[in-house]
């Protein structure tokens, strides 16, 4: 099991492996907020504190949407992320 800290909810849930990060905010009610759940909207944008590696890879159009938003480098999309390892985020203002 893998441990996800959310700072801004001062919450730590466990996940098995390559479980998507939006399937764990909707069954632990965290304040992460989804939109179009396809990378499009922004609505889902998280800061990684600690533990990027152990979130799946940053795919294309991910990196073009942060890149159009301006993202900082530690930031990423929940709805694209699986877990994989444990990670401590933050829910981007």
């Amino acid at each position: 099991m893998h441990k996800i800290t959310i700072t801004t909810d001062d919450k730590t849930i466990e996940v098995r492996d390559q479980y998507p990060m939006i399937d764990m905010s909707e069954e632990h009610d965290t304040s992460i907020l989804f939109g179009c759940r396809d990378g499009a909207c922004g609505a889902c944008m998280i800061k990684v504190i600690d533990g990027a590696e152990n979130l799946t890879s940053m795919g294309d159009d991910e990196k073009d949407f942060l890149a159009t938003m301006a993202a900082e480098p530690e930031e990423r999309l929940a709805c694209q992320c699986k877990v994989l390892g444990d990670v401590k985020i933050e829910v981007s203002e």
